[in-house]
Order: C-alpha cells, then sequence, then structure tokens
C-alpha cells in the first residue's frame, strides 16, 4: 500500500525504556508504518498498570507493554486481548552493590522497582519468592519508576538493589555493580514485548491492526538482522552512545525476537498461573481467551512474513 495523504494517526504507548520494544521505535523511524497508511506515534508510559486503563477508556487503541499487567486486567474483566509478542524469555537481573552476594543477602534489604503490578514488580515479587524471600515483609521494594530512575537510585545508595534489564543492566554492571538473581535462570515465564488491544478494535478495525502488524513485523525483522540501523534507532531511545553496550544490546536481543510473534497459549498459561499468587481469580482462566492469532496467522498463510525473510 503506498503512503497515504491522509494516514491514519494513531498514538500507541509503549511501557519500558527497554530494547525489548525496539521493533516499534524501528518501524516508526524506518518508515514501516507510513509505508502501510499509519501515522504512528510511540509514546512512553512509565509502566503497563498505567497503559491499561488509557487503552479501556480508549484513550489509545493500541499499546506495546508487557502482557502481566494486561493479564491482570484481564483477569479481573477487562475486554483485552493480546495479538502480537516478540518475545517470550525474561531477561531481567536483580543487580546489587558488593556487600549483596546471594538472593538471601536481600533479606531486610530495599529494592527499586517500577509502580505496582508493572511487569518488573510483579517477576521481582516472583523471584524473590522463589528463594523463600517474602516481598514486602522480607524485602522492601520500593516504587522508583523505569529503568533509568532505578539505576539513579542505586547509584545513589537510595536502594541497595534494582531490578534492571537490556543496556540499563550493562551500564550498571560497567559502573561495579553485580547480578544477585538472574530471571533467565528462574521458572517465571511472562511474555514481554506484547501488542494489547481491546477485543472490540479486533472487530471494529482488523484491516488497521493488520497494516500496524505489518509494520511491527518488519521492525521485528530489522532488529533481528540489521544491525546499523538497530544500533541507530536505540542509541535514539535509549539515549546512550556507548557503542560497546549497544553492540551488546544488539547481539542480546536479535536472539529474543521472535520471527513470527504470534502469542504462545503455553508460555501464556504459566504466566497466569504465576499471577493466580496476587490475583486468585486467574486460577479459574484459560489464557487462550486473552490470546487472538488469527492477525498474524493471516499474514503469515499470506506469505507476508516469508517473503520479508526472504523466503526462509
Amino acid at each position: 500500500m503506498p503512503p497515504s495523504l491522509f494516514a491514519q494517526s494513531m498514538k500507541v504507548p509503549y511501557a519500558a525504556l527497554s530494547p525489548t520494544y525496539a521493533p516499534l521505535w524501528i518501524a516508526e523511524q524506518a518508515g514501516y508504518f507510513k509505508k502501510y497508511g499509519l501515522e504512528i506515534q510511540p509514546v512512553y508510559i512509565s509502566a503497563g498498570s498505567i497503559i491499561v486503563p488509557a487503552l479501556l477508556s480508549g484513550q489509545v487503541e493500541i499499546a506495546n507493554m508487557s502482557s502481566a499487567p494486561a493479564l491482570t486486567a484481564w483477569a479481573r474483566g477487562a475486554e483485552l486481548v493480546a495479538v502480537g509478542v516478540t518475545s517470550n524469555r525474561l531477561l531481567h537481573v536483580v543487580m546489587a552493590r558488593g556487600a549483596i552476594k546471594k538472593p538471601e543477602e536481600l533479606k531486610g534489604k530495599r529494592v527499586g522497582s517500577d509502580r505496582y503490578g508493572s511487569l518488573s514488580d510483579l517477576v521481582l515479587r516472583d523471584a524473590l519468592r522463589h528463594f523463600n524471600l517474602t516481598p514486602d515483609r522480607d524485602v522492601a521494594i520500593m516504587q522508583t519508576g523505569g529503568l533509568p530512575e532505578r539505576l539513579g537510585a542505586l547509584k545513589a545508595g537510595a536502594v541497595d538493589g534494582a531490578i534492571l534489564t537490556g543496556d540499563t543492566a550493562f551500564h550498571a554492571e560497567k559502573l561495579g555493580f553485580h547480578t544477585v538473581i538472574d530471571l533467565s535462570q528462574l521458572p517465571i515465564q511472562y511474555p514481554g514485548s506484547t501488542i494489547v488491544v481491546s477485543k472490540a478494535l479486533v472487530q471494529s478495525k482488523r484491516d488497521v491492526l493488520k497494516r500496524f502488524l505489518r509494520g511491527w513485523i518488519e521492525g521485528i525483522k530489522t532488529a533481528r538482522t540489521d544491525r546499523e540501523l538497530t544500533v541507530k534507532v536505540l542509541q535514539k531511545f535509549l539515549k546512550t552512545s556507548d557503542r560497546e553496550i549497544l553492540d551488546r544490546t544488539f547481539e542480546v536481543y536479535k536472539d529474543v525476537q521472535e520471527k513470527i510473534p504470534v502469542p504462545d497459549a503455553k508460555v501464556m498459561a504459566v504466566a497466569l498461573k504465576q499471577l493466580a499468587a496476587t490475583v486468585p481469580q486467574a486460577g479459574q482462566l484459560k489464557a487462550e481467551d486473552f490470546i487472538d492469532r488469527s492477525l498474524i496467522g493471516e499474514l503469515e498463510s499470506e506469505g507476508f512474513i516469508a517473503k520479508l525473510y526472504g523466503g526462509r
């Protein structure tokens, strides 16, 4: 579809200054959305728990966020659905200063996290429970903000540890902080960068949604294969010019992005089961009812994804 003079304009919030959202940023910066007649403006809103009310009120129609806050809202009755997921692997780490070496040494300490109900908050609590630490009782969880704010609080000594990911974790490592808990090594799964919409939108604006997904999937392809363009976009959005960290970020995340970003019911079911610890009704629900594979399924059957990757 040629770019339209009357391209549909939409603001699409994303939930963190994390490389997991690179496909959205790339699709906007490289003009992929415009190719499909959409004018997309990515908007940073720290924490998916804030994005959910904007989706439910109709302030925004499409959101790029972790599945966790959307899954929580859905378990409580919200008419939301996940139509795409770029990553099913958690790359979060809990980092601390020198004296704290083991997870149990976090007892009585303060750990910086995002807002209550965000992905960072949920997975931090799960990780602490994994090591028999009770969140808020054994370990004080401080709502210090997004990734840059958490690193700032760690540097200032306002917290003893912080849950970080992506380039922020690499920066912390350079500053001498070390990993106490690596969540990628724990049996905790939450689909990360997820495209979440209202169920009504899938019916009322299916064509718009498919066009959005085309641009986004092109962004995923670039994030997997084009180092220079991806690094350029990461530099702009992550506000770092450290080439070593940018290259390392590209290398780590290119292997995390799903070629066919269809929501995985098995992974979502694990997330739903974990969620039942804080939202009891989640245990009665089926993950399949929260996902819609049909849009990306159609793009796949139309040959769109295979063509993007040269038929591979």
